[in-house]
């Protein structure tokens, strides 16, 4: 039987699960209606909260809102560390359309209402693929689900050596994204060095009208040549954003 106090208590489990749905890889795809975003919250919610110790809910509705707006940062904090790994590949795809020409030729994403390149968007829907391949979505879950056991409901607030702690994980994923475009750029920079040449050597040809089906073409093949192994840095990637995950579940503690 519902009393007051689960309903209060369940408001707040699904206050935190609400957030992270909205925000995590996957699950926040644009797409999907914002109705049935909740249901999955909700169910998610009904799964969780018997495996919560029962806490007295304050009366205060003040403290109480306290409360909702914390179990809210907490969800949208681990749904945008776990968001960051994606972001990576798709910014190195984006590097990469910019050598290759494609960075005019923008197409919109429905998933996330934005214009994106064509390579950033391929790597992000490869990534895709590969993280629902290997159960990535079920790490997600369990994570937000062993959160509510490292971060209690009821416990104090945020701590503020989380700031820099994200800070710090935003700078590595941008590292990564520039380190995972560098074999492309080195690519196409012996190809501008070759056609450098070819434009001294032979004058009478148009090599700005040459370079771009040139570069097309070597990106693309470079970009066969690597796919295998992309898809283990990904499965890496995916890794670290386990890590990442523990780490601010820990610092929020």
């Amino acid at each position: 039987m519902f009393t007051m106090d689960s309903l209060q208590l369940g408001f707040l489990v699904l206050a935190r699960m609400s957030a992270f749905v909205f925000l995590v890889p996957f699950f926040s795809i644009k797409g999907i209606p914002a109705l049935t975003k909740i249901g999955f919250s909700v169910a998610l919610t009904a799964l969780i909260l018997p495996g919560i110790n029962h806490v007295v809910i304050p009366e205060s509705i003040l403290t109480y809102s306290f409360l909702v707006i914390k179990e809210v940062l907490v969800g949208l904090i681990l749904g945008y560390v776990s968001m960051l790994t994606f972001n990576a590949v798709r910014m190195a795809g984006e590097l990469i359309d910019i050598q290759m020409g494609f960075s005019m030729a923008t197409v919109f994403d429905p998933q996330n209402q934005s214009r994106v390149t064509l390579t950033g968007q391929f790597f992000y829907l490869f990534q895709i693929l590969l993280f629902l391949a290997v159960d990535g979505h079920h790490s997600l879950l369990m994570a937000i689900s062993y959160s509510y056991t490292l971060i209690p409901v009821m416990s104090s607030g945020l701590k503020v050596t989380l700031v820099a702690a994200i800070f710090k994980l935003f700078i590595q994923v941008f590292s990564l994204g520039i380190r995972i475009a560098v074999p492309f750029m080195v690519v196409f920079l012996i190809c501008d060095i070759g056609l450098g040449i070819i434009a001294r050597t032979v004058p009478q040809l148009n090599i700005f009208v040459i370079s771009f089906p040139v570069k097309i073409g070597v990106g693309l093949f470079t970009m066969a040549a690597v796919i295998p192994v992309l898809a283990t840095l990904i499965n890496n990637i995916f890794t670290q954003m386990e890590s990442d995950l523990g780490l601010i579940l820990r610092l929020m503690q």
